[in-house]
């Protein structure tokens, strides 16, 4: 492995042990994409719990037809499971590529309603 490759993963380790709520166990999620229609849940459970105990896999289907969309996301227990699913690429599941990024919320666009009293 490149010091380079090496440096990035402790780069992602360390933003992730920065980030979020403080204490040892933090839920950590990655994104996935590129992920075939024919892949289910089990399939990437199966795959990435090789990096560590996975809390949640959440697919992606548009409401309208209900296909798969091609995303998903893994919900890891450690940080460093989800460093480790980011850093060993490339990933290959059902004989494609698939993508693996640290997932970052979209804030919302929602704006709070503020009353005088």
């Amino acid at each position: 492995m490149s010091r380079a490759v090496g440096n990035f993963g402790k780069q992602i380790a360390t933003q992730l042990r920065n980030a979020g709520t403080p204490g040892p166990k933090r839920p950590t999620t990655v994104f996935l994409t590129h992920v075939k229609w024919v892949t289910g849940k089990d399939q990437l459970t199966k795959y990435f719990s090789k990096y560590g105990q996975i809390d949640k896999v959440t697919m992606f289907f548009d409401p309208e037809t209900g296909l798969h969309r091609g995303f998903a996301s893994i919900t890891f227990w450690e940080p460093s499971s989800a460093a480790a699913a980011i850093q060993q690429r490339p990933h290959f599941v059902d004989g494609d590529r698939i993508d693996v990024e640290l997932f970052v919320p979209l804030k919302s666009k929602k704006k709070s309603l503020e009353f005088a009293v």
